[in-house]
């Protein structure tokens, strides 16, 4: 991780009065983590249809009616836009519907990393700060699926169901012409906030695929949130966009101290839990029905599949990577490497 330059005191930084002797008086940085420091929360945004607790019962447990059906753009992963209804309470709104991939993984299609990216940023974000969408699986009944895509198969063998992953869609969103600009971080706490949120979670989930249209911001400027939607290249994988500038390092000048101390408190539970982050069985229909998470089928493997029984979760080695991670994280602010406010 490449050395932060703001001073070392700058670590120390805890709130205004605190950073007033800890830092020079006359370093702008400084005072600007000063300010960073002392200013409010910002308030939560209109970005998600529903609350995030809402939306992941109603995708697991709900049935949706398909409204309207429509690709996305010309990508290789099948991704469609659909509105949909809940048929328990009638709200209305719109989800993107990816395929899982013959085998439940893919090197640009994993719905595995997409739901460990959404659970890794619960270690230190609030649901209003979330910067991945609700994302989760769902298995549709083969003949409801029919209703949409007359000639569809089951994803799986032995299952009577189309599997794949649902997220949901973010409204008054946009892909940014720049996604960072470090003066405004200084200039802007509510900037600098959303950019720490979305910098860390990069970083944890060893995120490698940069490109425009992977990450999107919220038109309202005076609140602009950060959203990483795609995830798939993400936990070491061995083939990744060496052409864009990735956020798999810190590149933001200096992290929100809550953030980080809520970082301290992850150890091996959290950790091992990673490790089976999605458990479902076939029912009697031979429909996949998501169920308590059981003892890891093969921590070698991230998705395991077995006659009516589908697991995912990240592997050993990827796992082992993230508490690196964290831990040299850890250590650059305890080092001074990088600087907290």
């Amino acid at each position: 991780m490449r050395p932060r330059s703001l001073a070392l005191a700058l670590a120390v930084v805890a709130t205004s009065a605190v950073a007033c002797t800890a830092v020079r008086g006359d370093d702008p940085d400084a005072r600007a983590l000063v300010r960073l420091a002392a200013a409010a929360r910002p308030p939560a945004g209109s970005n998600w249809p529903l609350p995030p607790s809402k939306l992941e019962h109603d995708f697991v447990h709900h049935h949706f009616k398909v409204l309207s059906h429509e690709p996305i753009g010309a990508g290789v992963t099948g991704a469609v836009k659909e509105k949909v209804r809940v048929s328990a309470h009638g709200d209305e709104f719109s989800v993107k519907w990816k395929r899982m991939p013959r085998g439940a993984d893919g090197w640009n299609n994993a719905p595995r990393k997409e739901i460990a990216a959404y659970e890794i940023q619960k270690w230190f974000l609030d649901p209003q700060d979330y910067v991945v969408p609700t994302t989760m699986l769902r298995c549709t009944p083969l003949a409801r699926f029919r209703a949409v895509e007359a000639d569809a198969e089951p994803t799986l063998p032995g299952t009577r169901c189309v599997l794949g992953t649902v997220t949901a869609w973010l409204e008054d969103v946009t892909v940014p012409g720049e996604l960072y600009d470090e003066d405004r971080f200084f200039r802007e706490p509510s900037y600098a906030y959303h950019m720490v949120s979305f910098n860390l979670l990069a970083y944890l989930i060893d995120h490698r695929d940069g490109r425009r249209g992977n990450f999107l911001v919220a038109k309202d400027e005076d609140n602009r949130r950060v959203y990483a939607v795609d995830n798939g290249i993400a936990f070491g994988a061995w083939l990744f966009n060496y052409f864009v500038r990735n956020w798999n390092d810190i590149r933001v000048p200096a992290l929100r101290r809550e953030a980080v101390e809520r970082l301290r408190r992850i150890g091996p539970a959290e950790l091992d839990a990673l490790g089976v982050l999605v458990e479902m069985r076939a029912d009697a229909a031979g429909v996949l029905q998501p169920v308590e998470p059981a003892a890891n089928l093969d921590p070698e493997r991230g998705a395991r599949v077995a006659p009516g029984r589908l697991q995912l979760g990240l592997t050993r080695d990827e796992i082992e990577d993230v508490a690196e991670r964290l831990e040299e994280l850890l250590e650059d602010v305890d080092e001074g490497e990088i600087a907290v406010y």
